[in-house]
């Protein structure tokens, strides 16, 4: 399964993506706008392709922003 981790690492913001082969591509972003930012990239469908993995000190964050992202794709 295709998955996407989503985590802190030191003072950076990552999204790591892992495909069904195990290979991995990584985002880095120096601030949580350009974490959202970058979330903001992906579209409901590209996320549902995956098992999403959230830090538990981004999950407010994250959870928050993918609600709003669907949210505003289903009233259009």
């Amino acid at each position: 399964m295709k998955t996407k981790k989503i985590y802190k690492d030191k003072d950076e913001f990552v999204i790591q993506r892992v495909n069904q082969f195990n290979h991995s591509t990584k985002r880095i972003f120096i601030s949580e706008q350009g974490l959202i930012e970058g979330l903001e990239a992906y579209s409901q469908f590209d996320l549902s392709q995956y098992d999403i993995q959230v830090s538990p000190e981004l999950w407010a964050t994250v959870i928050n922003r993918v609600v709003r992202m669907w949210y505003s794709q289903t009233i259009h």
